[in-house]
């Protein structure tokens, strides 16, 4: 559980760190307890706690319709570099 409202997966603070954690939460344009999706005016990012016994974390580019997994470090940084669209939040408790 994450500030006692929103309950995730316990996978994704085997990878991010609280402080981390809360950041994309606050950040996210949904989320469910296995999945966060971000939109970032250069990127989509689908972080995933339901598809494998670890975290997958996916990033489609806007410019180039590229998908692809990537690790945490890379994540970061794109995620960290890449300003947020200005979108309509949702929080689906499941």
């Amino acid at each position: 559980m994450l500030d006692g409202k929103i309950v995730v997966n316990p996978k994704f603070l085997k990878v991010f760190s609280e402080d981390e954690l809360k950041d994309i939460v606050d950040n996210a344009t949904s989320i469910s307890e296995n999945c966060i999706v971000i939109a970032t005016e250069n990127n989509f990012f689908e972080l995933s706690a339901d598809t494998s016994d670890g975290l997958d974390i996916h990033c489609d580019e806007h410019n180039n319709s590229s998908a692809r997994k990537l690790s945490k470090d890379e994540f970061m940084k794109l995620y960290k570099s890449s300003p947020l669209m200005c979108t309509v939040k949702l929080s689906l408790n499941e």
